[in-house]
């Protein structure tokens, strides 16, 4: 080996230790912490809630959206992958309520005060049974509408504890 090439080594060494000392001292990557505790009502994003409604699965990596009633209100949600409530992404939605209702059909979701989901101001007497069509209008673009139809049951009003589901399951595989 000559002498340019043995320098040439020792120089792409160096400029490779340089960059990795460099990276090392780089602000140190965050950690996400999770809540151990449930939230009450109201929300905020971040926070870890009962599982309660409605779970509108969508991609892997994606968002669920949770449509729940709560205190008789409407509340759609946007749940990460972690179980925390999510920054809501859309501001606007409807939903309409078919088979036997009491009270309103329609109903006007808009952004909540607290800007952790969408809600509506009218009051969904009990029993909570019908059939829901939820329509959520993506911001970007006001045609272009998202829908999903489902079957809610007053069953669904009951709150969970996730962590309490998770232990039982992870209990009753031994």
């Amino acid at each position: 080996m000559n002498y340019k090439t043995l320098s040439l080594c020792l120089s792409l060494a160096c400029s490779l230790f340089a960059l990795v000392a460099q990276a090392e001292d780089a602000a140190p990557v965050e950690e996400k912490v999770i809540p151990t505790e449930i939230s009450e009502p109201p929300y905020e994003v971040g926070e870890q809630v009962t599982e309660s409604g409605y779970y509108i699965k969508r991609g892997e990596d994606e968002t669920q959206i949770n449509f729940r009633i709560v205190g008789n209100k409407l509340r759609v949600y946007w749940i990460d992958t972690d179980g925390l409530i999510a920054e809501p992404e859309a501001a606007v939605g409807t939903v309409r309520f078919t088979g036997s209702v009491r009270g309103r059909p329609y109903h006007r979701l808009n952004k909540l005060s607290d800007d952790a989901g969408l809600g509506a101001a009218g009051v969904v007497p009990p029993p909570h049974i019908f059939n829901v069509t939820l329509v959520i209008e993506n911001p970007e673009d006001p045609k272009d509408l998202a829908q999903y139809s489902f079957r809610y049951v007053a069953t669904m009003d009951q709150e969970t504890d996730p962590s309490a589901a998770t232990e039982k399951a992870a209990k009753s595989k031994y």
